[in-house]
């Protein structure tokens, strides 16, 4: 059986500029200590060898009564764990189930506090800003703060998507939630959940304090993804277009370094520092496998369209316009979003245009106008092929495929005199 006592450490880390340090509470167990901080802190030589404050202050009597209080509700969790598992639990092992069970509230688990902790540890903005959206959705149909992990039931998310499908969207409109909203928000939860599930569950020691599984018995709505697809004339349209402001120009310009860049995405774009060999050699940042051993480099060639770009947004090192402009790449992806909803106004394009559009025009015109075959196009996107990952492991990556099909897709863009200039050319050359 664990035992437990009050202790302090007096190495100089450990004491306060104020000459206190803090009292903690050992455990020992299969013969190795852990412990456990505690709000309280003391004069070292207030602290008696058996772990009781000595009666030389006025508080020893409130502080021994408060310490005995945190040793009986460490014990009786220990107790309430049983000897069956703690006995195979290691002393680490055992202050971890300690702390999450020895507060006086731990019998409930607050979902909303531990996913906005795990909101505030993500480091990638937009899977923190998923978490929450996704949170805020759960908060508000149930209309509190404080939601008890174990009362998140297949009836509860039955009856949130109920709500949503029926919440309308924006006022004097009769637009509802559509089903990819209630998509990403029902993944979101069912992430956060099972990251909950995770760390308040111990199935080696048989804890099982969320045994419920809410999201078996439901069915979330199927995302299908609105084509972002503009035609060889409206890009054209897009590059050969010229704004009064700077700032919309400058949106313009890097929507059309995106498309010739083969659809970059703009977290990559930011990211680009340098060139090598007339090329920009980078690896997505977003990538859909787990472990990440199936990324790969893309090289694409800087094409001559995009040379005059690059040189316009280089001033010193290789677009550094941008980032001298931008602190961060979120900050730099709303202000040009924002540019090309202006811009799809003045044109008349009659779409929300967002960088996005690069991409997935990008690949719609290399397959349908260019007749690029859909395998290049998606390793051209920088996909993950699952069907075809023994065959990777064995042939080489071929970039030119990459400068075929890119250069292909870009030639559509070219004017008419433009292409008679080089039917001239290659006359000439026959000559």
């Amino acid at each position: 059986m664990a035992t437990f006592k009050a202790t302090i450490f007096t190495g100089g880390k450990h004491i306060k500029q104020d000459g206190t340090t803090n009292i903690k509470i050992r455990i020992y167990h299969n013969g190795v200590p852990q412990y456990i901080a505690t709000q309280y802190y003391i004069n070292p030589e207030y602290m008696g060898s058996d772990g009781t404050i000595l009666p030389v202050t006025d508080s020893c009597e409130e502080l021994n009564f408060e310490l005995g209080n945190l040793i009986q509700r460490f014990r009786g969790s220990c107790i309430k764990l049983g000897t069956d598992r703690t006995r195979k639990m290691s002393c680490k092992e055992l202050k971890e189930q300690i702390e999450k069970t020895a507060n006086p509230d731990s019998e409930d688990i607050d979902f909303v506090a531990f996913a906005r902790g795990i909101i505030s540890k993500t480091v990638k903005r937009k899977t923190a800003n998923w978490y929450e959206s996704s949170l805020n959705a759960l908060i508000n149909f149930l209309g509190k703060e404080k939601i008890d992990a174990r009362d998140i039931k297949n009836k509860t998310l039955e009856g949130m998507m109920e709500y949503l499908y029926a919440k309308k969207i924006g006022k004097n409109t009769d637009r509802t939630t559509e089903p990819g909203t209630i998509n990403n928000y029902l993944r979101g939860i069912r992430s956060l959940y099972n990251k909950a599930k995770k760390e308040y569950n111990n199935e080696d020691y048989d804890i099982i304090k969320m045994p419920n599984d809410p999201f078996s018995r439901i069915t979330i709505p199927d995302y299908t993804r609105k084509r972002k697809n503009l035609s060889v004339e409206d890009i054209i349209k897009i590059r050969d277009s010229n704004f009064d402001r700077e700032r919309t120009n400058m949106s313009r310009d890097v929507f059309m370094m995106l498309f010739y860049l083969m659809g970059m995405n703009m977290n990559d774009f930011f990211s680009l520092a340098k060139e090598s060999y007339g090329r920009v050699v980078y690896e997505r940042s977003k990538v859909t496998t787990v472990d990440n051993k199936s990324r790969f480099p893309l090289s694409i060639r800087i094409e001559p369209e995009l040379r005059k770009l690059v040189d316009k947004y280089s001033n010193g090192t290789f677009l550094s316009y941008f980032r001298m402009r931008y602190s961060d790449p979120n900050n730099f992806l709303k202000a040009v979003n924002r540019e090309l909803k202006e811009i799809s106004q003045e044109l008349n394009l009659g779409v929300p245009l967002s960088t996005n559009w690069a991409r997935h025009s990008w690949a719609s015109i290399a397959r349908n106008k260019a007749r690029i075959a859909k395998a290049d196009v998606d390793f051209c996107l920088g996909h993950v092929n699952n069907d075809y990952k023994m065959a990777d492991i064995y042939i080489d990556i071929d970039y030119s495929v990459c400068d075929r099909a890119n250069r292909a897709t870009l030639d559509l863009l070219k004017s008419t005199s433009e292409k008679k200039e080089e039917k001239k050319e290659l006359f000439c050359l026959q000559e």
